[in-house]
């Protein structure tokens, strides 16, 4: 790969690669960091012949496009469109400073990280939910081929809940479809979408002295409640270290209000999308293989409690 790689670099950076180290874990594309004339890249592919992956490759670049001038940190830009290559499709950027909090989250720093989740929410709204994609740098929506955030979120349920049940978890899948047949109509089907990072984990966050200085990975962006991704991104946080005594959730949406207020009904909102968002992230890593016998047990618990919580705000 060294060999298709340093042209991309002469070419894009008028000078030869001083070292190329690929980054293996956890990410959507084959990614690698760039040094060259004592700057840092990180330059991403995505695979010839997978449109999905392309589209998401190209999401993510112009959404760095559009956030340059607001406060959400994201790397520069040195292509400002994916570029084609012999196999696939490439994008390259400038890599920022910091560490992802994959291995040292703490309470400063997952308040820190919901403040700018705030922030993103900010920075654009949209007249229907869907996933985000640009003509001409501007940003619209695809809407969800169900027609609203509420059907998608019960059609995954579904889709999770056989997940679940395949990956010998069957007690955590039958539970969260019998609540979602029974409560799944009290989702939100009423919210002005706005612009939310869908993947906002401690992996996508850097910190440098528990500050955020840079957030990535926006390939998953779409317009969407809130209150949702908020509760995903905190579910996220908490997975990193899920025996941690203190509250990580708590500490979260304390962060986020900081920013921007939660209404009244985010009390009642938030075990639905606890459960649904908790269930869909455990079954992502059923589907690669990455639960131990230890973690699936643990995991089928704290989606059962999640489901409680859901029956306990019905009642």
């Amino acid at each position: 790969m060294e060999n298709e790689i340093a042209p991309i670099v002469e070419r894009e950076l008028r000078a030869s690669p001083d070292s190329i180290e690929q980054i293996e874990e956890g990410l959507l594309h084959e990614t690698y960091e760039i040094s060259c004339d004592g700057e840092e890249y990180v330059l991403q592919f995505s695979s010839e012949g997978d449109e999905g992956e392309a589209d998401a490759l190209r999401r993510g670049l112009n959404c760095y496009v559009m956030l340059q001038d607001t406060e959400v940190p994201v790397p520069a830009i040195v292509t400002e469109e994916i570029r084609a290559f012999d196999r696939g499709w490439y994008s390259l950027v400038e890599k920022l400073p910091g560490k992802t909090g994959k291995l040292d989250i703490s309470p400063r720093k997952v308040r820190n990280a919901a403040r700018y989740l705030a922030k993103i929410h900010d920075v654009r709204s949209f007249e229907t939910s869907g996933w985000v994609r640009f003509e001409d740098r501007e940003p619209s929506v695809r809407p969800f081929q169900d027609g609203s955030l509420r059907r998608w979120i019960l059609r995954t349920v579904e889709e999770t809940s056989t997940t679940l049940g395949d990956g010998g978890m069957e007690s955590a899948g039958s539970a969260l479809e019998r609540v979602f047949e029974r409560e799944g109509a009290a989702l939100p089907d009423e919210f002005a979408p706005v612009f939310c990072h869908n993947d906002f984990t401690p992996d996508n966050v850097l910190f440098e002295n528990k500050e955020v200085v840079g957030i990535l990975d926006f390939d998953r962006a779409h317009a969407s409640h809130a209150q949702r991704d908020l509760v995903k991104a905190a579910n996220g946080f908490w997975m990193h270290d899920p025996g941690e005594e203190w509250n990580v959730r708590a500490d979260f949406y304390e962060g986020y209000r900081e920013v921007n207020e939660l209404d009244s009904s985010f009390e009642a909102n938030e075990p639905l999308y606890r459960g649904e968002t908790l269930a869909w992230t455990v079954a992502g890593l059923l589907e690669l293989n990455e639960l131990s016998a230890y973690e699936k047990e643990f995991y089928t618990e704290k989606i059962l409690e999640a489901i409680d919580r859901i029956k306990d705000v019905s009642r």
